[in-house]
């Protein structure tokens, strides 16, 4: 038997509980940052895009500007979006391996409490949390891959509706 005793394990799990929900509200406090940030590019870029393929004699000779001025925005979301989009990973790892260690404090707190083991077949259990914490991260990193994709090539046929504007 380990040398912590229940009081002290009781502190842990709920110390590690409340690292969880605070970690939970940093993920949920980025992901509105993230989904605004990206919103409001959205919104910025198809202003341009539009204003990019209604032929107007403003825009005859200024394309650069607006070219300019798209590019700049895009390079100032994307320096902003993938830092923030790497923080959510790294506060979800965070997340996870926090959990993973209140379940073995909830092991122990059981193993004191009772006298036994908690008989859940440990070593299975413990795998297919794993596995499932390991799909779950392949899961978020395919749906966030295909969100940036989505949001590049948009950029892309921005900066391309800007760019053919055409200069009479």
């Amino acid at each position: 038997m380990d040398s912590e005793s229940l009081e002290d394990l009781n502190v842990k799990f709920d110390e590690l509980r409340s690292s969880i929900e605070n970690l939970e509200r940093e993920l949920q406090s980025l992901k509105a940052w993230a989904a605004q940030l990206a919103g409001l590019y959205v919104i910025f870029q198809g202003i341009m895009y539009v204003q990019a393929i209604i032929p107007s004699a403003a825009l005859i000779g200024t394309r650069w500007i607006a070219a300019g001025l798209s590019g700049f925005v895009s390079v100032s979301f994307w320096l902003t979006l993938i830092p923030t989009v790497n923080d959510l990973f790294r506060y979800r790892e965070q997340q996870d391996l926090t959990f993973l260690e209140q379940q073995r404090t909830y092991r122990k707190i059981f193993s004191i409490q009772n006298g036994r083991k908690l008989n859940s077949g440990s070593t299975a259990a413990q795998q297919r949390l794993a596995k499932a914490f390991a799909t779950a991260r392949h899961q978020r990193y395919a749906y966030v891959w295909a969100v940036l994709s989505a949001l590049f090539s948009f950029t892309m046929l921005v900066s391309y509706a800007l760019v053919s504007i055409p200069r009479f």
